[in-house]
């Protein structure tokens, strides 16, 4: 069932409930009335407006569920591994609704973050071993 509701402009806003989410797992986000509100996780971010980086963190968050796939070396340094590279991309892509998502196409924007200063190699460049800058593994 649809909900309607009205932004700052008086335009309609549909709001749709995510049918593949529980609902005692649900929480409207809020954060700005111009945006449709979507039905979220209890992890605090949406399904598709998250950045590889904050997806990373949330794997590394739940050890209990992701050990299998991926898990911290370092947690102080932010020194994380990818263990089960086609289970992390394949996550990753169905996270974001890209079917076709595999690990190249992951491990390139895990790179891009070099650029940016969100994560760094590590000091022996091991293969599968990545590292957050300070302070996004705080």
């Amino acid at each position: 069932m649809a909900i309607s509701q009205l932004n700052r402009n008086n335009a309609v806003n549909v709001v749709k409930p995510a049918s593949n989410i529980p609902p005692e797992d649900e929480e409207t986000d809020d954060t700005d009335d111009d945006d449709i509100a979507v039905k979220i996780p209890t992890i605090k971010t949406s399904t598709t407006n998250i950045h590889l980086w904050q997806f990373v963190k949330e794997l590394l968050l739940h050890p209990d569920l992701y050990s299998g796939c991926i898990h911290w070396m370092d947690r102080e340094k932010g020194i994380f591994k990818i263990v089960d590279s086609v289970k992390v991309a394949t996550l990753w892509g169905k996270r974001k609704n890209r079917p076709a998502m595999n690990y190249d196409k992951l491990s390139r924007s895990l790179r891009q973050y070099y650029k940016k200063g969100i994560m760094k190699k590590t000091e022996r460049s091991q293969r599968l071993v990545y590292q957050f800058c300070h302070p996004y593994h705080l």
